[in-house]
């Protein structure tokens, strides 16, 4: 045994040593650290709309690991740290977007972490304790004017140092894992002669924005009208209770005497209505989705007015619910029901919302052909954009020219990092039209308008070619996981049903 602890020792100073002589590698040092110095500043604060959960909320899952977001854990770290580099403005209109691109962002570094950690693990990577402490030591919440703070150090509760030491230890273990993979890479010359012969090369386009949440009302009022369980409108009223025995005793009273339904729930019901006799307002079915399973919601649906619920199970839970008016059908020539509709297809039907999008994009690529382009977009009712010049720069490294408009603001981040928009940005010729690319936010179609070259692209890798390549390193391995098979991504589906976007 003691033999095996001290190969795993040496195995560890080696592994140091090669660290230390990696210029790359420092780069990704430096980031780890800022990661950990900008995590211990302050609790993480959890979103709105998550806020009271008393469990983790999975988003997904990496192999056999949760992708979860729980207050404390590395999610709601991640999701703290961009909140603050984005931070959505609630009078802008892009705040929608910008909330979701913090919680996406926030979940792909989960995913990245959870997926290195796995690996290391896999691998049967060791950590010895004397570099533990050292980095714990000149790196760690204890420091007092950049030293390291015994009093402080004692002064933290010890699930707190635990909490401290597990973070560090895997952000080492991450450490290690992309060195192994720089130095495992085998980037011959002439590889990286064609890499930067392709980012010499640029292309400015005329670009079609077709936003995702444009869909015709006749196209919302058809999907209703093939979907109309999602949209009946309901009154209800609930109590909560935590004990199932308490539960039957209340529903048995509620039964004998259903108008004193609201003087029970202010007395007894556990939930955020009980101050208001229970009572939740009118809704639409599909908002009550996430509080039954379908055959409870079928039930649900089904009362008359004044009718009162079994009891329904909901997480630790018991719930009884009255019915203040009957389910009735939606309104299809309502504005409130078109909008309902139209958060709802957002929210759940991201594949229809899509389709669409790509629609109106082939209509206009169609009219285009007859009408002009600037007379097929004033018939589809969307701008001409002009883009700046920019090369494949998929992964959106910092030192070469970046996808934006010229002229308005439009948010194109999501195409730098789409295979598909670099593929047919650059395959279309003369006057062609590309093939619709659906973006985060909405789906591009472009017209190639010049083509151009860059002359300093050999003075910047000269004088940035470690920093590059290190960025391009770390495209790979984000890419490595995000791509992979072992990746659940449930995001979207989650995302949605715990925000409301009305």
């Amino acid at each position: 045994m003691a033999e095996k602890e001290k190969q795993l020792e040496k195995n560890a100073i080696e592994q140091e040593k090669k660290n230390s002589r990696h210029p790359v590698l420092y780069i990704f040092s430096v980031i780890l650290l800022i990661v950990i110095a900008v995590t211990f500043v302050g609790a993480p604060v959890v979103g709105d709309a998550v806020r009271g959960t008393t469990s983790s909320i999975s988003f997904g899952k990496y192999g056999k690991e949760d992708i979860e977001f729980s207050q404390n854990g590395y999610f709601a770290q991640q999701r703290e740290i961009l909140g603050q580099q984005i931070k959505p403005e609630g009078d802008s209109s892009s705040w929608k977007w910008d909330m979701y691109r913090v919680w996406r962002g926030a979940f792909e570094r989960t995913v990245v972490h959870v997926g290195i950690l796995s690996e290391v693990e896999s691998n049967k990577t060791h950590i010895s304790s004397e570099q533990l402490n050292k980095l714990i030591i000149e790196h760690g919440p204890y420091q007092n004017n950049g030293e390291f703070d015994v009093e402080a150090y004692q002064n933290t509760p010890s699930y707190k140092r635990e909490e401290y030491r597990r973070d560090f230890k895997e952000n080492l273990l991450k450490e290690y894992y992309i060195s192994d993979y720089l130095y495992g890479q085998k980037s011959a010359d002439a590889e990286k002669d064609y890499t930067y012969g392709l980012m010499k090369n640029q292309r400015s386009f005329h670009l079609m924005f077709f936003p995702l949440d444009r869909i015709p009302d006749a196209d919302l009022t058809a999907y209703a009208q093939q979907n109309p369980k999602n949209f009946k409108r309901i009154g209800l009223s609930k109590i909560t209770l935590s004990s199932e025995s308490d539960a039957k005793k209340v529903l048995k009273m509620v039964q004998s005497d259903p108008e004193s339904f609201a003087d029970t729930a202010k007395a007894q019901s556990t939930d955020v209505f009980a101050d208001n006799g229970g009572a939740m307002g009118v809704s639409y079915s599909y908002e009550l989705k996430s509080e039954f399973s379908d055959a409870d919601l079928d039930k649900i649906l089904a009362l008359a007015q004044g009718a009162v619920s079994d009891i329904i199970k909901s997480g630790n839970d018991y719930v009884i619910y009255r019915c203040t008016s009957a389910a009735a059908d939606p309104d299809l020539a309502s504005a409130d029901t078109i909008r309902a509709i139209k958060n709802y297809v957002n929210r759940y039907e991201r594949g229809f919302v899509e389709d669409k999008a790509v629609n109106a994009a082939e209509t206009f690529i169609k009219d285009a052909q007859t009408e002009g382009i600037y007379g097929a977009a004033s018939k589809a009712g969307i701008s001409v954009y002009d883009t700046a010049p920019f090369c494949v720069n998929y992964g959106a490294i910092n030192y070469f020219s970046q996808v934006r408009v010229e002229q308005g603001e439009l948010d194109l981040s999501g195409a730098m990092y789409s295979k598909d928009f670099f593929i047919q940005a650059f395959s279309i010729k003369g006057e062609e039209y590309s093939k619709p690319v659906i973006l985060n936010s909405g789906v591009v179609v472009l017209q190639l308008a010049e083509e151009s070259s860059r002359d300093d692209i050999d003075e910047a890798v000269k004088l940035y070619g470690n920093q590059i390549d290190g960025q391009i390193a770390e495209t790979d391995i984000i890419n490595y996981f995000l791509t992979s098979d072992k990746l659940q991504d449930n995001f979207h589906q989650t995302f949605s049903k715990y925000f409301t976007f009305d």
